[in-house]
């Protein structure tokens, strides 16, 4: 009885942390989900390096790489953002005026994801502290080798050691394609918008891969935002094809890309994974939607060995 009342204590403990710090578990998860991607890279480094060097040498230059490329593009997307930054308000306008909203309805009737990338524009600054923060964190985990399969011995029961191995392996794959798909989409976004005319199109299409890491949201908003363009500058004709390239590039990844990565790394239906986006977005935010997938495949393995 003594045994059963300490262990409903911890649980009514744990909900109450989680309901306090549940945005500090979500970057610590991501810290793992950031480890577990750079994990095989960790691995090739350290057949011939030291492994405290293998990791800082992975680290540094996967941060070296996106900075000189970032270094590279920035003019072009700085000067394309103060473009857009002046179109948007024209293109705002067109549309209260040929729909008669006033600017309260326009605002109530866009997409509930659109309202989701202005937040995400507005929080940038308060999300940079937690970047860190999951950033430090997943250099910490990644000089501990083996980290996640060492807690077996502390949970009840046998066959933790391969769960969580096998976990870890899911969420490190599921964190790589994401990427490939975000930057896939933004390089084809924003090739079908620049051959289309289409005003600033290489800020848009990078808006677009930023946004492709939320799952089916992310793209919606961009295409809207990127129609909504076309429309005030080039006309209606142009707002449905930037439409219909969208559809397509949506096609080829949900028939090539996402299947590939959601059947073989994630194993769920696509049903069950927008479930769980809306569902973690309901709990936890913009941060939750992002992180719903990985967290669906933390609980997929748990139950797995639950069941066993």
């Amino acid at each position: 009885m003594g045994r059963f009342l300490f262990g409903l204590f911890l649980l009514i403990l744990a909900l109450w942390a989680l309901a306090k710090l549940y945005t500090l578990f979500l970057w610590v998860f991501l810290a793992f989900t950031l480890a577990a991607a750079l994990d095989p890279l960790v691995s090739v480094f350290r057949r011939f390096l030291p492994h405290p060097t293998a990791v800082m040498l992975t680290y540094l230059g996967v941060l070296g790489i996106l900075a000189f490329g970032l270094y590279q593009v920035a003019p072009l997307l700085a000067q394309q953002f103060r473009n857009l930054s002046e179109v948007l308000p024209q293109a705002f306008a067109l549309l209260q005026e040929n729909l008669g909203l006033s600017g309260s309805g326009l605002l109530s009737s866009l997409v509930p994801s659109f309202h989701l990338a202005g937040d995400l524009l507005l929080r940038i600054g308060e999300t940079v502290s937690g970047l860190v923060l999951a950033l430090v964190l997943a250099v910490m985990i990644s000089l501990e080798p083996h980290l996640v399969a060492r807690a077996a011995p502390y949970l009840p029961g046998d066959g933790w050691s391969a769960v969580l191995e096998d976990t870890w392996r899911r969420l490190g794959y599921w964190a790589r394609a994401q990427f490939l798909i975000a930057l896939s989409f933004a390089l084809l976004f924003g090739g079908w918008l620049f051959a289309l005319g289409v005003p600033s199109p290489f800020a848009l299409g990078f808006l677009g891969g930023v946004l492709e890491v939320i799952p089916f949201v992310g793209g919606i908003t961009a295409a809207s935002l990127a129609s909504l363009v076309a429309l005030s500058s080039l006309g209606s004709l142009s707002a449905l094809l930037v439409l219909a390239g969208y559809g397509g590039i949506a096609l080829l990844e949900g028939k090539v890309l996402i299947p590939l990565i959601y059947g073989r790394a994630v194993g769920f239906h696509p049903a069950l994974v927008l479930l769980a986006i809306f569902a973690f977005g309901k709990l936890f935010g913009l941060l939750g939607i992002f992180l719903a997938v990985p967290m669906t495949i933390l609980a997929s393995g748990l139950l797995s060995r639950w069941r066993r």
